[in-house]
């Protein structure tokens, strides 16, 4: 559906008249619905809705609704307007001029719709119109819709490709937009070739991205439209939303923005919320793919449900990864003072500019938005309401400060061989670079793990915080992590499980799937599921070795005969890694940090006595390390808790005595209950 206002001058038959609406106002609707009629004639057969919405003297402001591929033009509009109104004698109307005819946001359209029905000089059967035209899903709980108008001005390719460089855009961009401007390329509408996701650092800047993609492609007339729809804010609650179908249904010929950042999806009743969601999402889209173009908008940082719902659209639907790009100083300064050119009352000199910059070399489009948006905020109250220069803001202080993966990884205790590992693998990284720069080859080596070790000896933990060390260098696109195990890989059906397998790979792309207790796979009979399993992912390894680093992770024993298993499988795996049991030492210093990141001070005596437990039961069997230690505070707590409610009935506590245990608060049964923790549903 494409919406226009535009503006009519009549040349009235009697030119000391004015345009009398009153004397045919019985027959308006009819006649109306008579121009509807013979404008559908006139583009192509499509349903076209006409609405005088303002009338004055000579002069008709009018709104049209398209229900249809045949974009409107102000020559095509005067033709059908002047045979119309020829054949209608009661307007008392000679001749017409059109002017100001322009697309606009069918929120825009809503709300002069409104304006009109609610004055005296029209009699429009509102509800009806506001269905046909799918206006009664501009608002919605379940999610946020916002929608903007792309710019009208044809781009040649030579700007376009120099308004994305202009906004850091990545390489993937330009190759796009070679396609896209391809002579051999037909220039018509007959659908969407191909949909795309665009990765960025936050969702503005994915937006300011996507806005020139449009554009590129309404130059090209591969979209009639230059609305864009933009969807954010999707709850769990959006499943069988009749109001998200009827935005993609009128989006046809346009675009609809799908923002899927949030909270990342894990697992359990969030997740399991949003499944109904993705489900529901990726029906929809399919139905509509083939005259909407979808723009998935997946953030860095908080990627939500995206790969989930890719991964469900990606056998159907032919999609583009595009990603945000990075630039130097000077570019960067570049794009700041563009986009400080739109903020008229935040006046900076280029060396303001610099300073709030920093000292980085390198930044992306959303590093430079998130600059603009806290020079923009100061100046509101430095420059533009100076009086609350001298107001000092409301400070807050955090009890501990917030870590990064590769701070939090260092202050791990033990694991120097992992340590190590993540150094040689960063190394490796910036001299294949350095390599790839220089053109002397472009082989990347394979990263895939194994890690060994009993339970709670930090294998999970490890493998997440290197999915985002990695990340954060460069080695990885994303830092995605994904987990999973045997239930996740392995169907229940002939022919499903490979399809589950691939649907992980393509989830974990850009990252790292970690793939727990993999000896499951294994059965010990062959030609089963387990196997199947086991064949998919060695192929997937191989054929997403850029994109994604697999860990296996199990326990020792069970680990060596799985890979005995496979001679393929072993192959592919670079590193493998070792997690030995923890020292009563490395326990004790395990507890402190823990006991640290909870607010707690732990005293010497307290330290001492728990440096006992951890040497008895560390000569057990699958004692469960880290875990131990973590059940072990977690209990600890609970008694210290009942201790203090006991010694406290008025309530009077202090912040030292909430934030000190005593040796009497560990006197807990967990140390009994330690022998084989997989039997005592510890979690993983």
């Amino acid at each position: 559906m494409l919406f226009y206002k535009f503006q009519i001058t009549c040349d009235l038959k009697d030119e000391n008249s004015c345009l009398n609406l009153n004397e045919t106002r019985r027959n308006f609707r009819m006649q109306l619905n008579d121009l509807s009629a013979a404008l559908s004639e006139g583009i192509d057969g499509e349903r076209v809705k006409v609405l005088i919405h303002h009338a004055k003297n000579k002069i008709l402001q009018m709104l049209v609704a398209v229900d249809g591929f045949g974009e409107l033009t102000t020559t095509k509009l005067t033709v059908l307007l002047r045979k119309f109104f020829s054949e209608h004698d009661e307007f008392g109307i000679n001749d017409i001029h059109v002017k100001d005819l322009v697309e606009i946001t069918a929120t825009k359209f809503s709300k002069i719709f409104d304006k009109a029905n609610s004055s005296d000089n029209f009699n429009f059967d509102y509800y009806q119109i506001n269905q046909d035209l799918g206006l009664d899903c501009l608002d919605n709980r379940t999610f946020k819709l916002h929608e903007i108008i792309c710019p009208a001005k044809r781009l040649s390719f030579a700007t376009a490709m120099n308004e994305a460089k202009g906004l850091l855009a990545d390489q993937t961009f330009s190759e796009e937009f070679k396609r896209i401007y391809a002579k051999e390329n037909a220039r018509h509408f007959y659908g969407q070739p191909v949909h795309y996701k665009i990765v960025a650092g936050n969702t503005n800047a994915a937006i300011m991205l996507s806005n020139l993609l449009v554009a590129t492609l309404y130059t090209n007339k591969r979209l009639i439209s230059r609305r864009i729809n933009i969807i954010t804010n999707i709850t769990e609650n959006c499943y069988d939303e009749i109001d998200f179908e009827k935005i993609l249904d009128n989006a046809a010929g346009g675009t609809v923005i799908i923002d899927l950042s949030g909270e990342r999806v894990k697992s359990g009743p969030f997740a399991h919320a949003y499944e109904e969601v993705i489900e529901f999402i990726a029906t929809v889209i399919r139905r509509y793919s083939r005259n909407t173009l979808c723009i998935f908008v997946e953030t860095i940082d908080k990627p939500g449900f995206a790969p989930q719902l890719i991964s469900q659209l990606q056998d159907d639907l032919h999609i583009i990864e595009l990603q945000e790009g990075s630039g130097n100083r000077d570019a960067a300064l570049a794009y700041l003072k563009d986009l400080m050119e739109e903020d008229k009352t935040a006046i900076y000199t280029e060396d303001e500019l610099l300073e709030a910059m920093g000292d980085k070399l390198t930044f992306s489009a959303s590093e430079i938005l998130t600059v603009r948006e806290k020079l923009f905020s100061s100046a509101l109250k430095n420059k533009t309401y100076p009086a609350y220069r001298e107001v000092d803001r409301l400070t807050i202080e955090n009890s501990a400060e917030e870590n990064d993966a590769y701070t939090n990884f260092q202050e791990m205790i033990g694991l120097i061989e992992q340590k190590a590992l993540i150094e040689q693998i960063i190394a490796a990284h910036r001299v294949q670079k350095m390599r790839l720069d220089m053109n002397l080859d472009r082989q990347k080596a394979a990263l895939h793990m194994c890690f060994t070790g009993n339970p709670g000896s930090a294998k999970t933990t490890v493998a997440r915080l290197f999915a985002q060390i990695l990340a954060r260098d460069g080695v990885l696109k994303s830092g995605r992590f994904v987990e999973c195990g045997r239930a996740d890989l392995v169907a229940r059906f002939v022919g499903w499980t490979a399809k589950a397998v691939r649907t992980k790979f393509r989830e974990a792309r850009g990252g790292v799937l970690f793939i727990d207790e993999a000896y499951s796979l294994s059965d010990g009979s062959h030609a089963t599921f387990g196997d199947e399993a086991i064949n998919t992912i060695v192929q997937e390894m191989e054929n997403n070795r850029d994109d994604v680093i697999v860990i296996f992770a199990g326990y020792p024993d069970k680990m060596k005969d799985f890979l005995d298993r496979n001679e393929g499988l072993r192959s592919r795996i670079a590193f493998h890694v070792d997690f030995p049991d923890y020292t009563p030492d490395e326990l004790t210093e395990i507890f402190k940090l823990m006991a640290k990141r909870r607010g707690y001070e732990i005293s010497p005596e307290v330290a001492k006595h728990c440096r006992k437990i951890f040497a008895r039961v560390a000569k057990r069997k699958n004692f469960g390390n880290g875990r131990f230690v973590r059940n072990l505070l977690e209990q600890a707590w609970l008694r210290q808790s009942q201790r203090i409610v006991n010694e406290h009935s008025d309530g009077s506590v202090t912040k030292n005595e909430l934030t000190r245990f005593t040796v009497e608060d560990f006197d807990v049964n967990v140390e009994k209950t330690c022998v084989d923790e997989r039997q005592l549903g510890f979690t993983r």
